[in-house]
């Protein structure tokens, strides 16, 4: 399992998908359809923290990034999506990605995060707000 998917609370308001330090674009497109499998499963609003701690990414990252976004319509309970343990390169890939891409990415910003408890307290903060 290069990439496991789970709720990261009782109370199913957050998915976590975290990252192994080895994993495949098919490995990426499983955990996608189980996050939406998981938000699915519950009419509320839903978080998602990519954890990508400790994980290396694959030389055609841009191009999986075209690919990904070739269905931009946001989960209707899709809520906010932080990733953990971004380094400088996924920052400014993400950057590249705003630019190139904003029409598809707009209004689905995404926060970054330096590590787990740090994410979780930026999702409880957003949700007091």
């Amino acid at each position: 399992m290069g990439i496991v998917t789970t709720w990261d609370n009782r109370d199913k308001t957050t998915v976590r998908m975290e990252f192994e330090s080895e994993w495949s674009w098919q490995d990426m497109e499983n955990a996608i359809q189980a996050t939406d499998n998981f938000m699915s499963s519950v009419t509320h609003q839903v978080d998602v923290i990519v954890d990508i701690e400790g994980a290396n990414l694959p030389k055609d990252f841009m191009n999986a990034v075209k690919s990904l976004l070739a269905n931009p319509q946001p989960r209707s309970n899709e809520g906010h999506r932080i990733v953990v343990g971004a380094g400088g390169v996924v920052k400014s890939a993400y950057s590249t990605i705003q630019k190139m891409f904003g029409d598809k990415v707009a209004n689905r910003e995404v926060m970054f995060a330096s590590n787990l408890p740090e994410a979780r307290g930026m999702l409880k903060q957003r949700r007091q707000a």
